[in-house]
């Protein structure tokens, strides 16, 4: 977790999406909403395993990292699924997306903005 005087973040790397298609009761309407339903779970639930244990195990000795209390300015979701941003209950769920397949495109965060910013590479 990153902490300043300011502003709080976390950086998780899990392919979370994925697992989430795989075992949903109900699939969202359009796949545009993956993300705000990812977004929302992780922030309802507070934890950045908001899935079943036998989808995504938990060693319970370290449980607590992975908990979400109080909830923090940022999450980063380092997913390779497609590069979003979510703004929710005063918190910015993100994914830089897979830099090799996203044609070397990045996010920048600032934090004194509380912005999101897409960056390209050109090639």
């Amino acid at each position: 977790a990153v902490v300043s005087t300011q502003s709080t973040g976390v950086l998780f790397r899990e392919n979370l999406i994925n697992k989430m298609c795989r075992h949903c009761i109900r699939f969202p309407n359009r796949s545009e909403e993956l993300h705000v339903h990812l977004a929302k779970s992780i922030l309802s639930q507070a934890h950045l395993a908001p899935l079943p244990l036998h989808v995504l195990p938990v060693y319970w000795s370290y449980d607590y990292a992975l908990r979400l209390y109080p909830i923090p300015d940022v999450v980063v979701v380092a997913d390779k699924y497609d590069a979003f941003s979510v703004n929710a209950t005063d918190s910015l769920i993100m994914n830089p997306g897979s830099f090799p397949k996203s044609n070397f495109s990045f996010k920048v965060y600032m934090p004194a903005q509380r912005k999101v910013e897409n960056c390209e590479i050109n090639t």
